[in-house]
């Protein structure tokens, strides 16, 4: 476990320069876009957890980061959602499976069980050893739910697992207001719904891969696509926000500030990326003056959005880019989280 002490009279607002076009210019920690700030979460003390795909997680509670990695207990140093449950617990997702924090060491939890129905991709891929989590839930009823990549859903009732769509590979999974519990694929899949016996295709959806799902305060369900931007899901129709509508990109992460904002990142594997603020009426290119050197001089890929309990905007990028931003400036703490 490694403190990183900051002292905030020396950091560089910017981390560079501004140019003629009035584009501020951020300096990366790394050079290569595998590496990752991958999640984000606020805990109910208001600590900031960021989860990284090569340097394990990190921890900042409003004066100092702490490194946490496989030497702290850590399943593993990819590091690919954060999860807290009702009672406070920390779940994450790592390239090895899931592990939880208790507040004073990380325990592993060990996914068990098969999908009976697709016994021949367990025999091969159990012969690969990984399961790589992509996303957690606890549902209303108390239920644990762990999405793996290519192993399917697990669904933990307290005493054992359940294993479903390990046909799939999946991204995401969320809970609508009735209960129903809604899971994204990356494969073409689109979303399958889960009515308590077995998932379905929920069809409607503007695209067939699925990156992400969040449930804002007034129960829509939000859903990132590959292709075609986002949809809104409110329980009776779905809606969808793309270029026309002034989001531009993919739809990769999603998130609701304090004010009732919307938040979106896009991963702009042909486009440019940003982070946009939907205030239900427009959208607003938050990053669009943020400038990089690298990856053709743009802030692409924005896979994490949260607030901390000052109303500031934390948004995590590729290239290890954590930027924080206060609805006027932006600072730059990828140097707190490249060590």
């Amino acid at each position: 476990m490694k403190k990183i002490y900051i002292l905030f009279a020396l950091i560089h607002l910017f981390a560079g320069s501004q140019n003629a076009s009035g584009q501020v210019a951020i300096s990366p920690s790394y050079e290569s876009v595998t590496d990752i700030i991958m999640s984000g979460l606020k805990d109910k003390n208001g600590n900031l957890w960021f989860a990284t795909t090569n340097r394990g997680l990190y921890r900042y509670d409003g004066k100092s980061f702490v490194h946490f990695t496989e030497k702290d207990g850590l399943s593993n140093n990819e590091v690919s959602c954060i999860y807290e449950d009702k009672s406070g617990i920390l779940w994450f997702g790592t390239g090895e499976g899931v592990c939880y924090y208790d507040g004073k060491s990380f325990k592993s939890f060990p996914l068990s069980g098969i999908d009976s129905s697709n016994l021949e991709k367990y025999k091969y891929l159990n012969r690969l050893g990984k399961k790589y989590v992509t996303s957690i839930l606890q549902d209303k009823t108390g239920n644990f739910w762990f999405v793996t990549e290519s192993y399917g859903v697990y669904l933990y009732d307290g005493k054992s697992f359940t294993v479903f769509l390990s046909n799939e590979t999946l991204q995401c999974i969320s809970e609508d207001k009735t209960g129903n519990i809604l899971v994204g694929s990356w494969q073409g899949g689109g979303v399958y719904r889960y009515d308590g016996k077995t998932f379905v295709k929920f069809n409607g959806f503007s695209d067939g891969m699925i990156f992400c799902m969040f449930r804002d305060k007034a129960d829509n369900v939000w859903v990132g696509t590959r292709n075609s931007g986002i949809d809104r899901y409110d329980g009776t129709c779905i809606t969808n926000f793309s270029e026309k509508d002034g989001f531009i990109g993919d739809g990769y992460c999603i998130f609701e500030d304090s004010k009732g904002n919307m938040w979106f990142g896009s991963d702009g594997k042909f486009k440019r990326g940003d982070a946009f603020c939907y205030d239900g009426k427009s959208f607003t290119n938050i990053t669009a003056k943020v400038y990089l050197p690298l990856a053709d001089g743009f802030l692409y890929g924005v896979k994490t959005i949260i607030e901390d309990n000052a109303g500031n905007i934390w948004i995590g990028s590729r290239d290890g880019i954590l930027l924080c931003y206060d609805g006027k400036k932006f600072i730059n703490f990828s140097e707190k989280v490249s060590k």
